[in-house]
């Protein structure tokens, strides 16, 4: 099994330029370094796993925008979201310090992404459905895991989850439309022209 996604992600890899590739990781660890500093304030606070989605569904929402818009292919979101979840293995963001499963919930959400995206053309409408129906799918699997490993403060969480899922959904919308507006102002310029040439 492990060989067979092995040679899927290699031959998924071959569609993508240098400079895409090097975007892709670069806003995976922009995202990650603000999502592990405003995360990990917000959980210290309130003492409840995934409540950092409070905050941060405004700069998932503005890096899955640019990353699509930026670098429009098959396989963008899954990257971003690959190379995202292998940093925060040691975080707190996604579940407690070590909890493996955070990879592949997170890749299998940014491969339906995708999969979603390019059915619907990366029309815009579709990057709004597209992220309410990834991020409801998301953190449901984080919450099945998380519940299944007994995690501590797990039914906090829980208790919470409907204002979770409702904050990621209305704050990925703003980051969504930050990321429209940063977009707009920046398309016409040489470097990333350069990105998606």
């Amino acid at each position: 099994m492990f060989k067979y996604v092995y040679i899927n992600i290699i031959s998924m890899l071959k569609h993508f330029t240098t400079k895409e590739l090097i975007f892709i990781a670069l806003m995976s660890a922009l995202i990650f370094i603000i999502n592990v500093v405003i995360g990990s304030i917000v959980i210290s606070i309130t003492g409840i796993p995934l409540s950092n989605a409070f905050v941060t569904g405004i700069t998932m929402g503005l890096g899955v925008l640019l990353i699509i818009k930026i670098v429009p292919k098959f396989g963008s979101l899954t990257l971003f979201l690959l190379i995202y979840s292998i940093l925060s293995i040691p975080t707190s963001l996604g579940g407690a310090p070590g909890f493996w499963p955070k990879i592949p919930i997170n890749t299998i959400s940014g491969l339906l992404g995708d999969l979603f995206l390019l059915t619907a053309r990366y029309r815009l409408w579709s990057l709004f459905l597209g992220f309410y129906i990834i991020t409801t799918a998301n953190i449901s699997a984080f919450l099945f895991f998380l519940w299944l490993l007994a995690l501590p403060a797990i039914q906090k969480t829980i208790s919470i989850a409907h204002w979770l899922l409702l904050a990621y959904w209305i704050l990925g919308t703003v980051g969504i439309l930050i990321g429209m507006f940063i977009w707009n102002k920046l398309k016409d310029k040489r470097i990333l022209l350069q990105i998606s040439q």
